[in-house]
């Protein structure tokens, strides 16, 4: 944080702030590579953008549900749109600005996303910020219901676990996941409906070890794709089987081992 009267930090200051404290080459996803597309994050609101980025997942997912299609699009989107500016406020205080004018994502030729960053620092802290984030979100979403003709409301229930889950990412990445895991809630109280809460689950890993796990509102619908199965902790699966998978889901670990 900064001092009294002392100007905020700028982007590129803010973002080599998060990237010392991120072990390892966690912080890849904050710094786009030499073969990095680098697309501002307005595109994902243009509509012939988003048909080619569905079209390409055809080809990965082998299925033509365009509504299934979208949803794994979306599942892998929203962290990548999330990123910059949770994992700022978690390690920093300091939030990137998450405006899609402000995001640049880094992109690959196959559709796929390998992280982003922001070009811009908020002030006013996290009632800012929220602001900022429901604008976003709610633009985003909107385009991608409207591609599919489908409801918005599970497309927010992703949204909540990408936020659940880029926080608890942040937190296991630095050994603070009491601190940032906190953020979760009240910021996502503050963005407000229709975003579920979001929700953690602890799991024994070992004697008197625990391995906190985001206990998921959504469903991303992997499960209609061929060859593959309900994910372990899918809120479609019978509370016990979903209680047993949470519980498996968890080998130990090492601080910042899973990544993005």
């Amino acid at each position: 944080m900064s001092g009294a009267g002392m100007p905020p930090p700028t982007p590129d200051e803010l973002t080599r702030q998060v990237l010392a404290q991120l072990p390892g080459q966690l912080g890849d996803v904050l710094r786009p590579a030499p073969s990095d597309n680098q697309l501002v994050a307005t595109r994902v609101t243009d509509h012939d953008w988003l048909a080619e980025q569905i079209r390409l997942r055809a080809g990965i997912w082998n299925i033509d549900d365009q509504h299934v299609l979208a949803t794994l699009w979306w599942y892998s989107a929203s962290a990548v749109l999330l990123n910059p500016s949770l994992a700022s406020l978690a390690l920093t205080g300091h939030s990137l600005s998450p405006r899609l004018e402000d995001l640049v994502l880094h992109h690959t030729p196959s559709s796929r996303f390998r992280g982003s960053h922001s070009t811009a620092v908020l002030d006013g802290g996290i009632d800012h910020l929220a602001a900022e984030l429901r604008a976003s979100l709610a633009t985003a979403i909107g385009a991608v219901a409207a591609f599919t003709k489908g409801r918005p409301a599970p497309l927010w229930a992703i949204a909540t676990d990408a936020i659940a889950g880029r926080l608890l990412w942040a937190g296991q990445a630095t050994g603070r996941v009491e601190h940032a895991t906190a953020l979760a809630a009240g910021l996502v109280a503050r963005i407000g409906p229709p975003l579920p809460r979001p929700r953690y689950a602890d799991v024994e890993v070992g004697h008197n070890r625990s391995h906190r796990l985001v206990h998921r509102a959504s469903c991303c619908l992997l499960y209609r794709v061929p060859s593959e199965t309900m994910c372990t902790d899918c809120p479609r699966r019978a509370a016990v089987d979903r209680a047993l998978g949470l519980s498996t889901a968890a080998p130990p670990l090492r601080h910042g081992e899973r990544g993005p």
